[in-house]
């Protein structure tokens, strides 16, 4: 939804100017409007102007979950929003026409609230529009999502061949385990955990084949943790899929049981039983051998000869260079086992055997350690531009944590920490929205405003400030105090410091910095008039626009 600027009119502290005028009246009309119009501040700062881009959402239920969040937010927010504009409205008027009966009432209030009532109907008019533009928006992006084919995404046919390639390989694993052979090698396991859904995969040595194969199967789920405890075993016991690992929780193993029910059709009661005894059970049924036979025909088309002879050749450097490595021996004996495979015809089951052997070449010395190797993958675009975006408001946000929205700030910042830590960045960046918003005074600029108008805005606003500082310097001077002199030096001084057109990032940083920080301003701010949170707001924009 495209930003809706709250006019300066709208504000209590262009009320507060009123103050002298109204001090000359013989009886001033009694009014709520400075308390009303702080609430309406309030109010337009809780509405989320930068929520519902229609640019960024990649699927039809994405849009359709937009769609809603914008009734929501409609029936909430706004609707609280325009309520209030409304009583300002009221109060306006109901002001002016009692101010009016006195024929000698001063002229500059009269003005002030003819101009807070036209305000408040062009803004209205304002939110009305902005609420209609993202709902065409939305709708537009709806129809145009439908009308597309999903790019990037596995088709169909690949899908399937994923399905009933992993789908015989689990099946044999498990069978395998159900009948131990004596001195057979140790089971392994590798867990890929997506935004909802926990895949498995099991084997002798497990590594990168089997991690893009468990991908591949839960588009849509990134970003993604990849799980492997290379000092746990995977056993049949107890009539159970046994994880023997002082690492794996029966949470994780609850949700890989939930989508093996998907994948293989079969409810496999599950357990992680830990090295000192204590045990984790999912509930489950009594699996049968005859269920877990693997449809050789399925196995088979699973995997064709050009895509094993492909991969193979892909791998051969790597593989001669494991032939003088530690893994020599097993290599050898596996790069055996495919040549008698290729010749009959049997690539699926050649390919497992190059599965082991990838993995044997990525394998590291962690891989016999104590821990958990959790690897995090995510989209590297959406982490490099996260990174980069926080890094961009590190010194906004280390100036406004000394400002009114300190509190606020440091809740979204410790947010983002743990969103970034679990490598949740999509997450993180709408997080980085909100604090984009506190920085920006109430958002950004508008979508399409460039430096040009940024810096239009920061002039204006530049301007009524200094209009301000001017009026409380000519009081200070007419009450001939004792530190009059000092004040009014101290007051130049803030309007000499207020560039007139700062250009640069460093420069905005450097204004928002000492708004934040200036003594003169924080007294200014708390014993006349506010002029902080408008001049930081300016500067937000400008420095959206100049970072752009």
């Amino acid at each position: 939804m495209a930003q809706v600027n709250l006019p300066m009119t709208l504000s209590a502290a262009y009320w507060d100017k009123q103050k002298a005028a109204l001090a000359k009246a013989a009886k001033p009309p009694a009014t709520k409007l400075p308390d009303e119009l702080k609430q309406l501040s309030k109010l337009h700062l809780a509405v989320d102007w930068a929520a519902f881009a229609a640019d960024k959402l990649k699927t039809g239920d994405d849009v359709e979950s937009a769609l809603d969040k914008l009734d929501g937010v409609v029936k909430g927010d706004i609707k609280a929003l325009l309520a209030q504009l409304q009583t300002v409205e009221k109060s306006a008027t109901s002001f002016e026409n009692e101010a009016k009966k006195d024929k000698a009432f001063p002229k500059d209030p009269l003005t002030a609230t003819a101009a807070i009532i036209k305000a408040a109907k062009e803004y209205s008019g304002d939110v009305d529009k902005a609420v209609a533009d993202a709902r065409k928006a939305l709708e537009a992006k709806k129809k145009e999502v439908a009308a597309q084919k999903p790019t990037g995404a596995p088709n169909s046919t690949a899908l399937t061949k994923q399905t009933k390639l992993l789908k015989s390989r689990l099946l044999t694993a498990i069978a395998t385990l159900r009948k131990p052979q004596p001195n057979a090698r140790p089971m392994r396991f590798m867990i890929v955990l997506g935004k909802a859904s926990a895949g498995l995969a099991l084997g002798y040595a497990v590594g990168p084949a089997q991690e893009k194969l468990l991908k591949g199967l839960m588009p849509g789920e990134a970003p993604f943790k990849i799980m492997k405890d290379m000092k746990a075993v995977v056993i049949w016991e107890k009539n159970a899929l046994t994880f023997v690992s002082d690492r794996l929780s029966g949470t994780i193993l609850k949700k890989v049981q939930l989508w093996l029910k998907k994948l293989l059709k079969l409810n496999l009661k599950m357990r992680v039983r830990k090295t000192t005894g204590e045990v984790e059970e999912t509930e489950g049924e009594d699996i049968s051998e005859e269920l877990l036979k693997v449809d050789e025909a399925d196995a088979e088309a699973s995997v064709d000869r050009d895509e094993f002879m492909e991969r193979l050749g892909a791998l051969q450097a790597d593989i001669k260079t494991g032939l003088s490595g530690p893994s020599a021996a097993r290599i050898k004996e596996l790069m055996a086992n495919i040549t008698k495979l290729t010749k009959a015809e049997k690539f699926a089951d050649a390919d497992g055997e190059l599965d082991e052997i990838e993995a044997l070449l990525t394998a590291s010395d962690e891989d016999d350690g104590d821990e958990v190797e959790v690897e995090e993958s995510t989209s590297q675009d959406a982490e490099a531009e996260f990174k980069k975006r926080f890094a961009a408001l590190q010194p906004g946000i280390k100036t406004a944590l000394a400002g009114p929205n300190a509190a606020r700030l440091k809740e979204l910042v410790a947010g983002i920490t743990q969103l970034a830590k679990a490598a949740r960045f999509d997450d993180a960046d709408k997080v980085l929205d909100g604090i984009d918003k506190l920085l920006g005074g109430g958002g950004n600029a508008a979508p399409g405003k460039n430096a040009a108008q940024a810096m239009d805005e920061w002039k204006a606003r530049r301007a009524a400030a200094v209009t301000s500082l001017k009026s409380v310097a000519t009081q200070v001077a007419n009450a001939k105090h004792a530190s009059s002199a000092k004040a009014i030096i101290e007051l130049q001084a803030v309007i000499k410091n207020l560039t007139a057109e700062p250009s640069t990032l460093q420069q905005v940083s450097e204004l928002q910095r000492w708004l934040a920080d200036d003594d003169v301003v924080n007294d200014v701010c708390e014993l006349a008039e506010d002029i902080r949170t408008p001049l930081l707001g300016a500067l937000g924009q400008l420095r959206t626009a100049l970072a752009a």
